[in-house]
């Protein structure tokens, strides 16, 4: 079943349209053929009959003719009669059958001349004529007629000199009379065979017709109309070419209807290819990476900023995982987190680590969305980011500019004054001491008089690099401008602790400095705040310090005070 449903629809329209044709001239074919059948077949019946009432006719005739002349007694004669009227076209057998009325009046030398059957007895007692199809002894097809002999004033036009023996409308006898139909029935097959023939030939003609008009309207009103339309959605689909439009056929509305929306629906993909083609441009000149996953955040597309950025190819990554690109930097919670928020919002976006091909780590600026379909489901994730090494590194610069000094390095005044305040909340709350040193360069003034700036910048980088060498990782060197430094020293034992950076300072002073191929000794006056006990509070420490510094100054110089 299901291949002939397959076969249908694979049919096209003037197929279709002949099977039907076709099956309808069938069905008429044989309603015209049965029709065409069934007159032939009762008009032969009816001369059947026609024949066999004539010799019935003929046969009673004969018997009244054998009355009135007194010869019916004689059996010879009843022969005779019987003998001449079988000679008729198609007579198979012929009988007389007596009534008792008229064996009673003759004797017994008029005998009944067969034996009566069911049929005899069912016409003597009716007196009506009966008619019987059947079969002869030979198998042959034949017709039984019976014609009831009745007593009248005038039987069929002959006058009837033994009606007054009997009532009038009583039956005498009956005439018996087998017609053989084998002839009619070989008349019959040959009228069919005939009728066949005609029939299908007429068939034929009306389908080679009937297809001919329906094959010219159809290629004229369907096929030509729909060839068009179909030639142009083969040049579209074969050459992408969306200004192509299909013909309007405006005498069949129908096939134009489709022709117009065909064309209305390419203008929409025209339109929409023209926005896509942007989409596509804006896709490959973006210079943020563009990376899109399927619902499984399985990798379907990237952009060329994202080879550039990460250095992998779109065969390297296609069908993998963005998991290829983590750094491992980030924790399992930042990651849980961060679905949490694509899954509730549709949108993640911050700073994150990655790994490029070659194994090197770089931050970039990520922003995850979701694509969703009719039913709110996810289809696709959407991964925007941008490389910020740069950016990184400028804001590294720009905070390095806020709080270093450019020439040394070292942190600047603001930087100094955020690490001195958090150092003494943290000796305040673990009980330990702070201490601050101020530091003035003895004579620079001279050096840059005398050598002018660009040597007097070299001898404060080189002094920077001999103060780095005198403390711990810990604390805190800044120049505070122009020739003058200070120390800042967390979590010391005690003063002393602080006595012994001051006079590592003035010894490593000692040593010249090489600036510009000449020699340099330049030495240090420095005061020395300690917290607590000293000061409470971070201006404090810097004034009294300060105070200490201009102390060691007036001492002589090239030495260190403790604020007192």
């Amino acid at each position: 079943m299901n291949i002939l449903i397959k076969g249908w629809r694979a049919l096209g329209v003037q197929g279709k349209l002949h099977i039907l044709i076709q099956g309808v001239l069938l069905i008429l074919f044989f309603v015209l053929l049965e029709n065409a059948t069934d007159r032939f077949e009762r008009q032969i019946e009816h001369s059947a009959e026609a024949r066999a009432e004539d010799t019935a006719d003929g046969l009673i005739n004969g018997m009244n003719m054998l009355m009135l002349t007194g010869q019916i007694s004689n059996p010879e004669n009843r022969k005779l009669l019987l003998n001449k009227m079988s000679q008729s076209h198609g007579v198979a057998e012929l009988r007389i059958i007596l009534g008792r009325a008229v064996v009673e009046q003759f004797g017994p030398g008029l005998p009944t001349e067969a034996p009566i059957d069911d049929m005899d007895r069912e016409v003597l007692d009716t007196g009506k004529t009966l008619f019987r199809n059947m079969t002869g002894k030979d198998g042959r097809p034949a017709l039984r007629v019976m014609v009831p002999f009745i007593a009248r004033k005038n039987f069929r036009g002959t006058n009837c000199l033994m009606c007054h023996h009997t009532p009038d409308g009583g039956v005498n006898g009956a005439a018996s009379v087998t017609i053989d139909l084998s002839e009619e029935e070989a008349q019959l097959a040959e009228i069919k065979t005939w009728l066949w023939i005609g029939l299908v030939v007429l068939q034929l003609v009306l389908l080679v017709i009937i297809s001919l008009f329906v094959r010219m309207v159809i290629v004229r009103n369907i096929t030509r109309p729909i060839k068009n339309l179909q030639n142009a959605m083969a040049h579209i689909q074969t050459d992408m070419d969306l200004s192509r439009r299909a013909d309007v056929d405006v005498d069949n509305p129908d096939i134009g209807e489709m022709a117009q929306n065909f064309n209305r629906l390419v203008e929409k993909l025209e339109h929409a290819n023209e926005r896509l083609q942007l989409f596509v441009k804006m896709f490959n000149s973006s210079g943020e990476a563009i990376l899109i996953t399927d619902a499984q955040r399985k990798i379907i597309a990237v952009n060329p900023a994202f080879y550039r950025i990460t250095g992998y190819d779109e065969k390297d990554v296609i069908g993998e995982n963005p998991k290829i690109l983590s750094s491992g930097r980030q924790s399992a919670k930042f990651y849980e987190a961060m679905w949490h928020s694509i899954n509730e919002t549709g949108l993640w976006q911050g700073e994150i680590w990655n790994r490029r091909k070659n194994g090197e780590f770089y931050p970039e600026w990520l922003s995850i969305g979701t694509v969703k379909n009719a039913q709110g489901e996810t289809i696709n994730y959407i991964a925007l980011f941008s490389d910020i090494t740069k950016r990184k590194e400028a804001e590294a610069r720009i905070e390095h500019l806020a709080h270093y000094d450019s020439l040394t390095q070292l942190p600047n005044r603001a930087l100094f004054a955020e690490r001195l305040k958090h150092a003494l909340l943290v000796a305040q709350r673990n009980r330990t001491m702070t201490a601050l040193l101020f530091l003035d360069l003895d004579k620079f003034k001279f050096v840059n008089d005398t050598m002018g700036h660009l040597a007097g910048d070299l001898l404060l980088q080189s002094v920077a690099l001999r103060l780095k060498a005198c403390v711990r990782e810990s604390d805190t060197i800044c120049r505070q401008g122009g020739d003058e430094f200070m120390i800042l020293l967390p979590e010391i034992g005690g003063a002393e602790d602080a006595e012994k950076v001051a006079r590592k300072i003035v010894d490593a002073m000692t040593e010249p400095h090489r600036i510009e191929g000449r020699e340099l000794t330049i030495t240090f006056s420095i005061g020395i705040s300690i917290s607590p006990g000293d000061a409470a509070d971070d201006e404090a420490m810097v004034r009294h310090a300060d105070d200490a510094m201009y102390a060691a100054k007036e001492g002589g110089r090239n030495n260190y005070r403790f604020f007192a």
